[in-house]
């Protein structure tokens, strides 16, 4: 048994690696929050650092430009793979400083119309939205060069410094606190702006530039609105309860979509882990081995979700409790549902179908928008019932979608691990 276990361990050690890696990152990520809301018991800070946390996700869908999407594309059709991988990074830097550039004009212009409490909301939100610009384009960079642990030398000290610095401005009551969560972030971005200007800028080919953002363009353009569809639907509980609802419903409404986040952490880090491979297999067939193992990750994660609640409820009973409600476990099952979607949405890239994606989140997101509006004032229940049901509809497209591309076939061996 031991030696079955050590042989196991050896043929998954780098999976292993990545998901301890994987999980302890996103552990403190996912804590940092939650330390605003147990530590510092501050739900108006800590519902305004999710709403940021939101409108920040939703923005960098329309700000992405399909660079990060159109990476294993390009790779995977480049003659000279470590040229590309040397220029993409040259062509994103200088987006990122015109990002950075028109950011500071945007917080300039918010400074004269507007007050301070949507300053800071500006502010934190240009900072959130550029950092998971830059983490998630170098995560799929190093997944590239086969070395997808080396993001989290990055973020997993930048969160350590946010919390450090928060529990800081905490006890010494330097206000505004919520600046002090963000700065470690700011201060990254501000580095590598400067090096760009004093090192870098001068490598910049704009005639390469135009070349790449039109073929990124071309190929993730579909990839990029489906994700901006997506993103509002699955940001819009947050931000609607942010808006309509008290302080304690909001909470309570972030509290339980955050802790969902175990699930798509999961999510991501399996898909993250196999996404190069899959995108390499000539055979571009669904590959069924590595989709039971996905569902046993998942499954973990759900049960890991359930235990969390279980302890929430223990022990932050008086100040935080997660109801035992239907709209609860629908809120968990909609973060479910959009964990397969997204999985199964990596063939389309595969197949270069991105299109498809584009179709059914149209198609779901106006069923939605549509439902909300004949709804008018919605409750949370309302609320979970719609994003459950159109979710369900769009899994169930992207399963036709595939068959319909022959990735999935009625009948089908299962493939060897890849």
């Amino acid at each position: 048994m031991t030696k079955y276990f050590t042989e196991l361990y050896e043929s998954k050690k780098d999976l292993v690696k990545y998901f301890i890696l994987t999980y302890l990152d996103k552990a403190i990520s996912f804590g940092l929050p939650l330390a605003i809301l147990f530590i510092l018991k501050d739900k108006p800070l800590y519902n305004l650092v999710e709403v940021i946390f939101s409108y920040a996700t939703i923005a960098l869908t329309v700000i992405e430009l399909g660079f990060t999407n159109y990476l294993f594309w390009g790779y995977r059709n480049s003659e000279d793979k470590h040229k590309f991988v040397h220029d993409a990074q040259i062509y994103f830097k200088f987006i990122l400083f015109v990002y950075f550039f028109l950011s500071f004009l945007i917080i300039l212009w918010a400074s004269f119309n507007h007050n301070y409490q949507f300053i800071i909301l500006i502010v934190l939100a240009c900072i959130r939205t550029l950092f998971i610009f830059l983490t998630g384009f170098y995560s799929n960079i190093y997944r590239l060069e086969d070395n997808p642990s080396k993001i989290y030398f990055i973020t997993i000290f930048i969160n350590i410094s946010s919390l450090v610095l928060l529990m800081i401005a905490y006890l010494l009551s330097w206000n505004p606190i919520i600046i002090y969560f963000f700065l470690p972030s700011a201060m990254l971005l501000i580095g590598i702006t400067i090096k760009y200007l004093i090192f870098e800028i001068r490598l910049i080919n704009f005639g390469g530039l135009r070349s790449f953002l039109k073929d990124s363009m071309i190929f993730a353009w579909p990839i990029m609105l489906n994700t901006l569809f997506m993103s509002f639907m699955n940001n819009y509980a947050k931000i609607y309860a942010y808006g309509h609802l008290s302080q304690q419903e909001m909470a309570l409404i972030s509290y339980i979509l955050r802790i969902s986040l175990i699930v798509q952490l999961t999510h991501a880090s399996f898909s993250s882990f196999h996404s190069k491979s899959l995108f390499m297999d000539t055979d571009r067939r669904f590959n069924f081995s590595v989709f039971k193992q996905y569902n046993f990750a998942l499954l973990l994660s759900l049960i890991l979700v359930g235990f969390v609640i279980f302890l929430t409820n223990s022990f932050f009973y008086s100040f935080i409790q997660i109801p035992l409600s239907l709209s609860t476990s629908l809120f968990i099952l909609y973060v479910l549902l959009w964990c397969y979607i997204g999985y199964l949405e990596i063939y389309f890239g595969v197949m270069n179908a991105n299109r498809r994606m584009l179709y059914y989140s149209v198609i779901c997101s106006i069923l939605y928008l549509a439902l909300l509006k004949s709804f008018g004032e919605v409750s949370l229940l309302q609320l979970s019932v719609l994003m459950v049901a159109t979710a369900l509809l769009n899994l169930l497209l992207v399963i036709v979608g595939l068959v319909q591309l022959r990735v999935i076939t009625l009948k089908v061996m299962p493939k060897e691990k890849v």
